[in-house]
């Protein structure tokens, strides 16, 4: 079954079926009632902008609302991190990130077989649909930078190659976020945490103890083995474009495919994935 629809009228549907309120008190859950629309706004098919005055249109109370909107302007707000620091998103940004092993990732992590169920669960997901939870991100990031001990960037291109919503901005920030260099500490999450927000009562996990305990321990041996990463993208397309020089031609790119953009007008239209953006960030060509 496919997750994302790609029909136009349907992403309107679920534009229109956001309920904020809900999304505040049930967003960190695993089945809470989340939007699923961040493929969307990636991709430029849709825009926060478009999304807030759905939400004005439809006279939701703003102050209930706050949480929602706090996490698009988070969004946007990443975003103006890289146009203001450019490349300097790609490395440590406000400190180092201590207590680094490796710039590697754990094989248990790429196997899904790190023997947390809800963990691998929703890694297999993600390579199944493109998609994973907010939360399960955190924790996932946690497990690979602050618990196996690698440096962000490599597990962080990880889990972007394979998401449909990947936005580097919001995807490499976040991770050093977790990983306290974009951040005044680590973030860590127990067993007990994941049971409660993932339906699980899973025990006896290298996470099942303490924060005070899991924050200072040696790597467990579930996520000791680190591997290479190895990712591949080939974009080579030798086929000539023809273009009509008599109409304008229209740039789009992997950040805006908006159907409505300039939609009346008679045009080429074209996509380009521009090689020395993402000669150092890969996505899988499916996304």
């Amino acid at each position: 079954m496919q997750l994302f629809t790609t029909k136009y009228d349907e992403i309107l549907k679920k534009v229109d079926s956001i309920n904020p309120v809900k999304y505040s008190v049930t967003r960190n859950f695993k089945n809470g009632h989340v939007t699923k629309l961040s493929p969307y706004i990636s991709r430029g098919v849709i825009s926060t902008k478009f999304i807030y005055e759905k939400l004005v249109e439809k006279g939701f109370n703003l102050k209930k609302c706050e949480k929602f909107i706090q996490e698009l302007a988070w969004r946007d707000f990443w975003q103006q991190i890289w146009v203001a620091k450019g490349s300097l998103i790609n490395e440590d940004l406000k400190r180092p990130q201590e207590d680094v092993n490796d710039y590697k990732i754990s094989e248990s992590l790429v196997q899904a077989k790190t023997g947390i169920n809800s963990v691998d669960d929703e890694i297999n997901n993600l390579y199944d649909n493109g998609y994973m939870h907010n939360h399960m991100r955190m924790y996932v990031a946690s497990i690979a930078t602050n618990i196996a001990k690698s440096h962000w960037k490599t597990p962080a291109k990880w889990m972007y190659y394979h998401l449909l919503d990947g936005d580097w901005a919001s995807n490499a920030l976040s991770w050093q976020w977790v990983a306290g260099s974009n951040s005044n500490k680590k973030y860590y999450a127990n067993q007990d945490n994941i049971n409660k927000y993932f339906e699980s009562n899973q025990k006896n996990t290298f996470l099942d103890n303490s924060y005070e305990f899991i924050s200072s321990m040696n790597i467990p041996d579930a996520v000791s083995e680190k591997i290479d990463l190895k990712l591949n993208s080939d974009f080579q397309n030798n086929d000539e474009i023809k273009l009509d020089n008599s109409l304008p031609t229209l740039i789009y790119n992997y950040y805006n495919i908006d159907p409505n953009w300039r939609k009346n007008e008679k045009a080429n239209r074209v996509l380009i994935f521009e090689p020395k953006i993402f000669e150092n960030i890969l996505f899988l060509k499916n996304v």
